[in-house]
């Protein structure tokens, strides 16, 4: 029988006496969103795949739980598709400060962040920021966009740009690893923004989606594999997994 690793599915006396521990415990925090992927994914990858991965890493190690996945948001770069469900960035920080707050109140001052969409990446470094300044004892880990750690360690397993892209390679094959029937492959269209990359060698630009792509995808979905999706997940796990458990031996102190 697998552990319960979810806060929401535990018992008001399951949570008790997790709390009596609270000093030993770390809280996943995570954060998706639901928005256009293109015409082959659904809208909700950034939510399914750290809410995933968040448990996977619950199960492998002990004195961890996960709080339920926060299901939208900041994602006004992705407005010209339908249909994305977006939140000011103002309210993004209010709502993860006290989701953080909350946390700490109940004893929890070990805060894993981790992020599954690129809008919500500013939003969330303020929040944390603001609650460390009133709470010096908490202690974060922020894995703001696990795409750019995992695909150098996938190497040249990924046939295009590492792998990246909006609902590209990468994201489409964890995808199919999780939830396959999500995904329809056959409407997969390859779009890398060649112009895009070559300019953010030099600076970062600051697009819309609808001046990158036609489907609001963009990479290489055609090249994404089942296989390529079970291999990322296995190392995105030993990711946040390991990273827990050296801070676990430091005492959470650096």
């Amino acid at each position: 029988m697998m552990k319960k690793v979810m806060l929401n599915e535990m018992t008001a006396l399951e949570v008790q006496e997790m709390l009596k521990n609270a000093d030993q415990v770390t809280a996943i925090v995570t954060f998706g969103s639901c928005e256009s992927h293109g015409w082959h994914c659904c809208l909700g990858p950034d939510f399914f795949v750290p809410s995933e991965v968040a448990k996977r890493v619950a199960q492998k190690l002990d004195n961890v739980v996960v709080l339920p996945c926060v299901p939208f948001g900041t994602s006004i770069h992705y407005n010209s598709y339908p249909m994305s469900i977006t939140l000011r960035y103002e309210t993004e920080i209010a709502i993860a400060e006290d989701i953080f707050e909350s946390l700490i109140n109940n004893g929890i001052k070990h805060i894993y962040i981790l992020n599954g969409h690129d809008g919500n990446i500013p939003a969330l470094e303020i929040a944390a920021h603001k609650v460390k300044n009133r709470h010096r004892e908490a202690k974060f880990l922020y894995l703001p966009d696990w795409w750019t750690k995992v695909g150098p360690i996938m190497g040249d397993r990924f046939e295009v740009w590492n792998g990246l892209g909006h609902g590209g390679e990468g994201e489409t094959s964890i995808m199919m690893a999780l939830r396959p029937e999500l995904v329809k492959l056959e409407d997969a269209v390859s779009q890398v923004p060649e112009n895009v990359i070559k300019i953010n060698e030099k600076a970062d630009i600051i697009w819309d989606i609808k001046e990158l792509t036609a489907t609001g995808a963009t990479g290489d979905p055609t090249k994404a594999s089942i296989e390529k999706g079970e291999q990322m997940l296995e190392i995105f796990v030993d990711l946040v997994a390991s990273a827990i458990e050296e801070m676990n031996q430091r005492g959470w102190e650096y």
